[in-house]
């Protein structure tokens, strides 16, 4: 291969073969190693490759071996070897049962549970059921001599995988903790949200194969799950499209915020938005001299003048993604994974954000977020935009007993009247223009932060995904660009806790 050719095929699969093995290994220092090991490798066999086209394969083929040769070698202890005499009658269970007397049963176990399913299947039928070659061909509803090909293929591989040393990955006693989500108008099902958290082996599947297409077989040695076990799992992630399948081997389908990535971005964004707070807090206006009376304390005021200024920031926002990015869909699904280890259990960020929802008669619309700091105050969701805009628009009286009962509860109603922010539509315009200046501070933390983070995914995914998971990280993250306002304006104390009944970051604007 031309070597200009190869020095930039090289350059440009750089991040994607440190990524292969730092998912491998998740050792910073060891995965960039092993990155160089690879690197050399295929530099000194680059001369042997004829036909560019072949290049991926070939690179990815030189990094797995590598890795194996980087296990062995730091592995202290062999697996022991045995064979398997292949001069098997095919109707015989004498070689089995010798098997069974000579060998390590670990060893034999080991591999079977690493077969793919029709081999696992005539095997387990053949030897351990004691069915008939005819018999198993009738149970698989295949010929005999499909039978046989079997039963001689599973022989072969199950000789060579007991003579083979297996180490298992990294996932095997230390698995990631991962999230799943997505925005936008898009084909996901709801219960995913509970399952991946509840269930760490489908999130660790997408993690294994991010960077680097894997066998079944690969993902059953680094997850340390048997094949029977892992079989179902697979197939659920392809039909909900988050893993696809190549020639045998899977590839994860949707940008991961891994923790790599996602510390990057935290440690690019924190002397950025801490910059904004501090302009956020000293910018002058008249909100307080002008609604500064409506509010039970200035702690109120802080959290409702800081919700406009985010809503009308979201607004002016809202249509840099389609021109930065040109990627023209209607919703995106991606992961997110954490240390297990370093979780306390809290909620963490933004849990909601409800831009304008208008209430089907059309007299108001409510505005709402609900970050981690209020969430024992206020819990806004849809189905209370209804009542809240009748509360907003004097129209109490007209709900029902128990939804007038249930707001008080909450306490969204006092004595029959909002215990919320209301504005008019004509306050709401002088809103716009009095905080103009804290809206450009937050509007220009919002485009930097979603820049930031596009490039850092993107740099940091694979190739086959990379341009999905920019724009995926711009998304993600100019939401996010608020949440890490609020946590700085929260640690410098500008923004406190709130009582119970307090509803500090949500209003209806009343037509």
């Amino acid at each position: 291969m031309d070597r200009i050719k190869l020095e930039q095929l090289i350059t440009e699969n750089m991040k994607s073969i440190f990524g292969f093995a730092l998912t491998r290994l998740g050792n910073v220092t060891e995965a960039e190693e092993l990155a160089s090991d690879i690197l050399y490798a295929i530099i000194k066999s680059a001369k042997n490759l004829k036909n560019e086209e072949r290049f991926y394969g070939f690179i990815w083929k030189i990094a797995e071996n590598t890795y194996m040769d980087h296990l062995r070698k730091k592995s202290k202890h062999m697996s022991r070897f045995a064979e398997l005499d292949e001069n098997m009658t095919d109707e015989s269970d004498s070689v089995w049962n010798e098997i069974l007397k000579t060998e390590d049963l670990r060893l034999l176990r080991r591999e079977l549970s690493l077969l793919s399913k029709q081999y696992r299947d005539a095997t387990v039928l053949y030897y351990i059921e004691n069915f008939s070659c005819s018999e198993v061909a009738n149970r698989l509803h295949i010929s005999t001599e499909m039978v046989k090909y079997y039963l001689f293929r599973a022989r072969k591989i199950i000789r060579e995988g007991m003579n083979m040393e297996r180490l298992y990955g990294q996932k095997s006693y230390c698995p990631e903790g991962f999230e799943i989500d997505y925005w936008g108008l898009v084909d996901f099902n709801p219960n995913d949200y509970e399952d991946f958290k509840k269930r760490k082996i489908k999130g660790n599947i997408l993690l294994s194969a991010y960077y680097n297409a894997m066998s079944m077989q690969e993902l059953s040695i680094e997850l340390g799950v048997a094949l029977p076990y892992l079989e179902d799992e697979i197939k659920l992630l392809i039909e909900r499209k988050y893993l696809v399948c190549d020639n045998g081997k899977y590839l994860t389908n949707i940008p991961i915020f891994t923790l790599d990535c996602t510390n990057v971005i935290h440690n690019k964004l924190k002397e950025l938005t801490e910059d904004a707070a501090r302009k956020f807090i000293v910018a002058k206006d008249e909100f307080d001299l002008r609604f500064g009376h409506r509010f039970s304390n200035k702690n109120i005021s802080h959290w409702q003048k800081a919700l406009m200024c985010f809503h009308f920031s979201l607004m002016e926002t809202e249509n840099d993604l389609k021109k930065s990015y040109g990627i023209s869909t209607s919703g995106v699904v991606w992961g997110r994974s954490f240390d297990v280890s370093v979780q306390d259990g809290s909620l963490n960020g933004i849990q909601g954000i409800y831009n304008g929802c208008s209430s089907n008669d059309g007299r108001g619309s409510v505005i709402a977020m609900n970050f981690k700091q209020t969430l024992n105050a206020q819990r806004f969701n849809y189905s209370m935009t209804e009542p809240l805009v009748c509360v907003g628009t004097d129209r109490y009286e007209s709900l029902q007993k128990t939804c007038q009962d249930h707001l008080g509860a909450l306490g969204y109603v006092a004595n029959g009247k909002a215990n919320f922010a209301v504005w008019t539509v004509e306050e709401y315009e002088a809103l716009r223009e009095m905080l103009g200046d804290c809206i450009a501070i937050v509007s220009e933390l919002n485009r930097k932060t979603s820049s930031i983070a596009a490039d850092v995914t993107a740099d940091l995914a694979p190739a086959h995904i990379r341009k999905t998971a920019g724009y995926v990280g711009a998304v993600v993250y100019r939401f996010h660009s608020i949440e890490n306002l609020v946590n700085t304006l929260f640690d410098m104390e500008w923004l406190k806790t709130v009582h119970d009944k307090e509803k500090p970051a949500i209003c209806v604007v009343k037509n």
